[in-house]
């Protein structure tokens, strides 16, 4: 703008041009006839292009199911605790046995190909489920420098629904939970979660790359285990 006058420069003279090019045609709606209707199919898995399947899907996001687990719980993230501190807890307790603790959170969409039923949970949430699984294995496990804490547990939440999600849920988190964000209480357990559904998952801010607990077990090898945490 110059003087109160706008100027246009060379590139808006060039998109004129072309644009002054394009002859459009409408179609009127009861004319229009689609021929490529079928839908899109996943692409089969090959190593080193792509390496997601369509089935089994991740777990809905479910607030109510997580709020009911951590109910349950006798140990949790401590509120002081920062988020910072979250990948050395998550390294060394999932680094042990195999991932043991952490298998209802697991989010291995490359591997085994299961999910947790808690693997939609907020950060905190996952990590006080594999915190009191720890702690259930270990005699006065629950402490993690001060990490963590003891709560009382309630066995069984009386909130609408809580029995049946947690059911379908499992005592390991490994469980199928069918519902939504409402909260559904139809649910069914089956090991090994082989069946999920698609729907707007709760997105932790920790994650570990490629959405599984294997950099976790990494970290319990390289700074995980250096925390003593008894």
């Amino acid at each position: 703008m110059s003087n109160g006058n706008v100027k246009t420069n060379q590139d808006f003279d060039n998109l004129s041009k072309q644009i002054a090019k394009a002859t459009p045609v409408g179609v009127k709606m009861n004319a229009y006839n689609p021929t490529n209707t079928a839908a899109a199919s996943c692409p089969k898995t090959t190593a080193g292009k792509w390496e997601a399947v369509s089935d089994p899907l991740p777990p809905a996001a479910n607030a109510q199911l997580c709020s009911c687990m951590m109910d349950t719980l006798s140990c949790v993230v401590a509120d002081k605790t920062s988020e910072d501190d979250f990948g050395d807890m998550f390294g060394f307790i999932c680094g042990l046995k195999g991932g043991e603790y952490c298998a209802g959170i697991n989010k291995n969409a490359t591997s085994s190909r299961s999910y947790g039923a808690y693997g939609m949970c907020s950060n905190k949430e996952q990590l006080s489920f594999a915190a009191n699984a720890y702690a259930k294995a270990v005699s006065g496990g629950c402490n993690f420098k001060g990490k963590a804490t003891t709560k009382a547990a309630v066995a069984t939440p009386t909130a609408s629904g809580c029995s049946s999600l947690l059911k379908a849920a499992g005592a390991s988190g490994t469980g199928v939970v069918s519902g939504g964000a409402t909260g559904s209480s139809s649910g069914s357990a089956s090991s090994g979660n082989k069946t999920g559904a698609a729907s707007a998952l709760s997105a932790p801010v920790f994650n570990a790359g490629a959405i599984s607990l294997g950099m976790y077990v990494v970290g319990a090898a390289v700074s995980g285990m250096a925390m003593i945490l008894l």
